[in-house]
């Protein structure tokens, strides 16, 4: 009787072990990069939702202090992403900021902030 106890509760454990392992949560990713090559800047975002079907709209932006430079637009379903450049000035700091909604909720924006070498 004991061992057929303990077979059972092995069993078991193994099997609720497996479910919890089945479905792993998976959260949005946003990614930004910033980098410089002479005076130009590359700015390069994605966002991943967390569901291939899911709709994705992100808007991201070159910023010197507190003036933008330049906008962007990119949208997609289950992903979005986009690489553009702009001509920056040696010495300043800048930021990159990512603003993205999945399925119309907003998510929390992402940032860098390089100085151009």
């Amino acid at each position: 009787m004991r061992k057929r106890a303990l077979v059972l509760t092995l069993v078991l454990a193994l099997v609720l072990g497996l479910t919890a392992e089945a479905a792993p949560l998976r959260a949005p990713r946003l990614y930004e990069n910033l980098t410089f090559s002479g005076t130009t800047a590359t700015c390069s975002a994605s966002v991943r939702a967390d569901n291939a079907t899911d709709t994705i709209s992100m808007t991201v932006k070159l910023w010197q202090g507190v003036t933008c430079l330049k906008t962007w637009t990119a949208s997609g379903t289950g992903s979005a992403s986009l690489s553009k450049t702009a001509t920056v000035t040696k010495g300043k700091t800048y930021k990159l900021t990512v603003n993205a909604t999945i399925n119309g909720v907003a998510q929390p924006q992402q940032s860098v902030t390089r100085t151009c070498p």
